[in-house]
């Protein structure tokens, strides 16, 4: 009963924070799973018995072995069956409330070589047509993600940082905590996500009409994965971008020649009046291309987590044909929060002024005065200190048992050496302690930058940028 009274005080504080502060994302009510689901049931069957307050997923591969994307076979066929009871907890016997093949892969890129795999699975019919389902309460798609944490020892950074980003942005994927079993092998905690793609709900954009020489799009900023969906921006062509742009929406079987120019010509407008002398000029610069509040909330959030992968890697970008150029969705925090395996942070230091496309923006007084007074609204409501201690600690609460379980298969990481970061000394020899360590860094990399945001007019300042601007 305690559980329900506060979380019905949660839902509450979170509903007066969305209509009270106009400044945050009012066009998407987020559902947070650890304060709207079920909390752990008891229950009478034998102690034997799997038994979660989670939503279960079970994945019947036939024994076939899950390929990586990089391996010649890409996808593999299986069954998926989607245990998801409001009332009561989950348990394996139960009658599936989702059943579906599924096509399914190894995702990823380091993450490809950790024990435990992340996947990318699409849902489809005997015909291998799509089959669209609202997996665990999301909106109806058929491709979905299901990230397993194992580099990040709290099991927490994408669940809270995707649910909080999606309270500031326009676009951020809905995320839901499950645990999994493949072949009747408990793989512990997941957190089941949404795919970046074109739908009501994901990337809300125009469907593309075949044959139309003109078109809505999505586009990935990473290492590149089929050269058929690479395109050459003019940030690549001239060098301040070492990343490789693929198309992501309109699908690979609708892209041509014609296609491809277009979309690389549209984002290479914005480039050229991006490094143009006239890139601060309202009708000539770089405003009249894009969504600029869009830009100005990616950098809050991914310098606050310090997830500098963000602009590399992992990056998008989307249009609706009757629109601006927006950046976005934010995607992956496993390596946010110093949880990077080779690269320690300190919580100190601005990096976004180094990135591509912003290299240009925080030149811009502009630009950086939204950047200034966003990050300080920010600071008093989602980003406060109170909130997203509370979200943590709310959200460990949720997860309870099903934490011990998770580590009772991948507690080795926890280890002197299996620990996975580098230096060693980095790695928490218990979760309180990697729970503890993400609460602090939260808490230093706030203050550090309550005390320093204003110090990012240094980058627009005349002083540094007379040669360029003459």
């Amino acid at each position: 009963m305690r559980r329900k009274i506060t979380s019905i005080i949660a839902i509450i504080c979170l509903v007066a924070i969305s209509i009270g502060f106009t400044f945050l994302n009012s066009d998407n009510i987020r559902y947070h799973q650890h304060l709207m689901a079920q909390s752990h049931q008891n229950c009478s069957h034998s102690t034997d018995d799997f038994c979660t307050h989670i939503p279960l997923i079970k994945i019947d591969t036939s024994s076939q072995q899950i390929p990586a994307f990089e391996d010649g076979k890409i996808f593999i066929e299986s069954d998926i069956s989607i245990f998801d009871k409001e009332d009561y907890n989950n348990h394996l016997y139960d009658q599936p409330d989702i059943q579906s093949t599924i096509l399914i892969r190894a995702r990823g890129n380091s993450s490809l070589f950790f024990d435990k795999k992340s996947y990318f699975i699409k849902l489809i019919n005997d015909d291998h047509s799509e089959n669209k389902q609202k997996v665990l309460g999301m909106d109806n798609h058929d491709e979905w993600v299901l990230h397993g944490p194992i580099l990040d020892k709290t099991l927490i950074r994408n669940y809270i940082s995707m649910n909080l980003s999606g309270q500031i942005m326009k676009t951020a994927p809905d995320v839901r905590f499950c645990e999994v079993f493949i072949n009747d092998q408990y793989m512990g905690l997941y957190v089941m996500m949404e795919s970046i793609s074109r739908a009501e709900g994901r990337v809300d954009i125009a469907k593309y009409n075949e044959n139309d020489p003109f078109t809505s799009y999505i586009i990935r900023l990473d290492r590149g994965s089929d050269p058929e969906e690479e395109i050459t921006l003019f940030s690549g062509y001239t060098y301040n971008s070492d990343s490789i742009a693929n198309i992501v929406y309109p699908p690979k079987h609708y892209l041509n020649e014609q296609l491809n120019k277009y979309i690389s010509d549209n984002i290479s407008q914005f480039e050229k009046a991006l490094y143009s002398y006239d890139y601060d000029d309202p009708k000539l610069g770089y405003r009249k291309h894009i969504d600029v509040m869009s830009f100005v909330d990616y950098l809050i959030i991914n310098e606050f987590t310090q997830n500098y992968d963000a602009g590399i890697y992992s990056t998008y970008l989307f249009r609706d044909i009757k629109g601006k150029l927006e950046i976005g969705p934010v995607w992956d925090f496993n390596n946010a929060y110093d949880n990077y395996m080779e690269t320690p942070m300190n919580t100190t230091g601005f990096s976004f002024q180094n990135k591509v496309w912003y290299i240009m923006l925080m030149k811009d007084e502009y630009f950086v005065n939204l950047v200034i007074q966003r990050y300080k609204q920010l600071r008093k409501t989602v980003l406060s200190e109170e909130y997203v201690i509370g979200y943590i600690e709310d959200t460990v609460e949720y997860l309870g048992p099903a934490i011990d379980r998770n580590f009772e298969v991948w507690g080795y990481t926890f280890l002197a050496d299996r620990g996975m970061l580098l230096p060693k000394d980095r790695n928490h020899k218990s979760y309180e302690a990697a729970l503890n360590q993400l609460k602090q860094f939260i808490i230093d990399r706030g203050n550090w930058m309550d005390d320093n945001i204003d110090s990012l007019m240094q980058f627009c300042h005349d002083s540094r940028n007379k040669s360029f601007n003459d």
